[in-house]
């Protein structure tokens, strides 16, 4: 396993490329902990008045990452994601591989317990027996890549080309299209009209809905979608009209009209 782009712009963020001279080359200078360093945090067989150009401190950094790539595979026991990896990669390379081993981060995490490795990152925050404000952000922003989900590299897509269907709409997909839709329709009320039942409202709803499954369909699966709607529709309006009685007066009439006994 190797460290990815984003691991690589996280720890080059904070260890930075420093103490360039005018002529593009590096000079080593003694870091907050008093450790003679170079180009991008750079340690290996530094020392006072050491300089390096853009090319060799770049193979310099190269060459310690990797011995640090390595230990950290060495080191853990359980399976990373590249985030994790990533967020370990920078801790190793700044507290230094022995570090990391004795480190409850390290612990934690090979006993299964990532939340509390998460956690762990934040004790690694002094230099030189002083706490730092650069390592207590950068403790956070590792802590934050090592909980940050992995892309799963076969999610799924959302097709850009999209057909519809050419089979008669069945009574289960208009439902399954009607709960997608959403049960918010709007009616309009036509003067002398009651509107509809609460069983149409969440049943027959969102014009914008209808118009998406007709838009492109052949004339048979509108004509199947007509029947479901009234299908459903006819029976809510029928059951929710109110049987009109007679009045008191005009069953009087009746019951005392010839012949009725």
């Amino acid at each position: 396993m190797q460290i990815s782009d984003e691991g690589l712009r996280l720890i080059v963020s904070f260890e930075g490329k420093l103490k360039k001279l005018g002529d593009g080359r590096y000079i080593a200078y003694r870091c907050p902990a008093n450790v003679w360093t170079i180009y991008a945090g750079c340690t290996e067989g530094v020392s006072e008045g050491m300089i390096c150009t853009e090319a060799e401190g770049e193979a310099m950094f190269r060459r310690e990452l990797a011995k640090i790539e390595a230990g950290v595979t060495r080191l853990v026991t359980v399976d990373l994601n590249q985030n994790e990896y990533d967020a370990l990669v920078s801790l190793a390379y700044n507290i230094g591989l022995g570090a990391l081993g004795k480190s409850s981060v390290l612990k934690r995490l090979n006993a299964g317990d990532r939340t509390g490795a998460a956690a762990a990152f934040a004790l690694w925050n002094k230099g030189g027996g002083k706490v730092l404000p650069g390592l207590v952000s950068r403790r956070s922003r590792e802590a934050a890549l090592f909980l940050k989900p992995a892309a799963a590299p076969d999610a799924p897509w959302m097709p850009q080309r999209v057909d519809a269907s050419k089979e008669p709409l069945s009574r289960k997909v208009v439902a399954t299209a009607t709960a997608a839709a959403g049960t918010g329709a709007t009616y309009v009320s036509t003067a002398g009209i009651p509107p509809p039942p609460d069983l149409l409202k969440t049943t027959a709803v969102n014009v914008g809905a209808w118009k998406g499954l007709a838009t492109g369909a052949d004339p048979l699966t509108l004509a199947g979608l007509a029947i479901v709607i009234g299908a459903v529709a006819w029976p809510a309006f029928y059951t929710s009209t109110p049987t009109r009685l007679p009045s008191t007066s005009r069953l009087r009439r009746t019951l005392s009209a010839p012949g009725r006994s």
